[in-house]
């Protein structure tokens, strides 16, 4: 890898001082207080990068110093006054007194070494450290699925990522006394309450987590740090999952409710007609329903045009009739089929049937074939007066089905 890059990889994709220093602000509750144990307490950073988590040790009144491989990261932290050398982790871990430190740190260093390195720096850092001594240990979170499966190879120096369950089980493992994974910078807010999506479930967990693994110590003295560790932090893949689908069963019950609700009112619609055309008021109004159509189709289409319309109306059935005496009887409409050309008496009859067969998508409320419902739905469709009183009839059923 060419000299520079990772200063300039990080300083694109890990985000600002600033940014990170914010972040890493989250881990002061748990140091704090080993503040007041150890007045002198020293700290040590493995590959500490640009040095911001250094500055917040300082700052909260550490002795803290360093170690990276890269120069070019290492030149930032001497710019800015900071303890830092040129060494590998575990080297530097090796170097410190036993029961030294109370506390050591590596942010995104356990996903670029080898498992077993890993193990080694969990046990150096077990002995180096003071009782009650906390070991932070940040790496990329595998359970967020965009981080896992994408983001992680990002970085060409990462070796492969690490479930939080192998990582607090190997502190365990090494003997701390007590470890928290803790998840942070969750870009879900579950307690927001907003409806999720499926880019939520893949990319919504906390982007990284950390152990705080706790060397043993007398119970008084754990006393000191046990409010850090009775906290929860961050997003689980489960809980977003859980959360995700809960929103969804919401959303199929309101469609199953609203579907629930059409259907219904579409009961009691056609409730109504019926009682409508049970009525002795439409048997006896029919005429003059009859009327009006004949009146609204005489000026649509004029008094020649009603003609001919009575016309085709009475002709259609015996040309059917003619027609199907033809068609029963096939040695018969050969005979009467037109050769060379020529149209025989069969096909002038079909040929008229078809020239005087109704149009499809005809307005008239009179054709054949037509919903019984359609002249109410047409009269509903056209007439103030009668919506009102289609409405009013809806409501009085709706009154009468609450009363039984």
């Amino acid at each position: 890898m060419s000299d520079g890059f990772y200063r300039a990889f990080e300083d694109q994709h890990r985000g600002s001082r600033e940014l990170i220093k914010t972040r890493q602000r989250a881990y002061l509750p748990f140091i704090e207080p080993l503040q007041s144990l150890y007045p002198d307490a020293s700290a040590l950073d493995l590959g500490c990068g640009r040095g911001e988590w250094l500055e917040l040790l300082t700052e909260s009144g550490f002795k803290a110093s360093g170690v990276d491989l890269d120069d070019g990261m290492l030149a930032v932290c001497r710019e800015r006054g900071l303890d830092v050398q040129t060494k590998d982790a575990v080297t530097g871990l090796q170097e410190q007194s036993d029961a030294s430190l109370a506390v050591v740190s590596g942010f995104h260093l356990a996903e670029h070494i080898p498992f077993e390195a890993l193990q080694s720096l969990m046990s150096e850092s077990l002995r180096a450290l003071k009782p009650a001594g906390l070991l932070i240990l940040e790496t990329p979170n595998p359970e967020n699925i965009v981080v896992g499966t994408a983001n992680f190879y990002l970085d060409p120096t990462h070796r492969q990522p690490i479930p939080p369950l192998l990582l607090s089980f190997l502190a365990e493992y090494c003997g701390f006394a007590r470890v928290k994974v803790i998840r942070l910078q969750a870009p879900v807010d579950l307690s927001a309450g907003r409806k999720l999506n499926m880019h939520d479930v893949l990319g919504g967990v906390s982007p990284d987590y950390a152990i705080v693994a706790q060397k043993a110590a007398p119970e008084e003295v754990l006393r000191a740090v046990s409010l850090a560790f009775e906290q929860e932090y961050g997003v689980t893949l489960g809980q977003l999952s859980s959360v995700y689908d809960q929103q969804i069963e919401v959303r199929l019950q309101q469609t199953a409710d609203l579907a629930q609700q059409a259907m219904t009112k579409a009961v009691y619609a056609e409730a109504a007609l019926d009682a409508i055309y049970a009525s002795s008021s439409w048997r006896v109004t029919r005429p003059l329903r009859w009327l009006g159509d004949q009146v609204s189709l005489l000026r649509r289409d004029g008094v020649m045009g009603r003609v001919k319309a009575l016309i085709k109306k009475a002709l259609r059935p015996i040309l059917a009739v003619a027609i199907s005496f033809f068609d029963a009887r096939p040695s018969l409409r050969a005979r009467h089929s037109g050769v060379s050309g020529k149209k025989g008496l069969y096909d002038k009859l079909s040929s008229m049937y078809l020239r005087i067969s109704p149009e499809e998508g005809s307005s008239s409320s009179l054709q054949s074939g037509e919903s019984p419902y359609a002249p109410i739905l047409t009269m509903t469709q056209s007439t103030p007066h009668a919506q009102q009183v289609y409405a009013d009839m809806i409501a009085e059923l709706e009154k009468n089905k609450g009363r039984q």
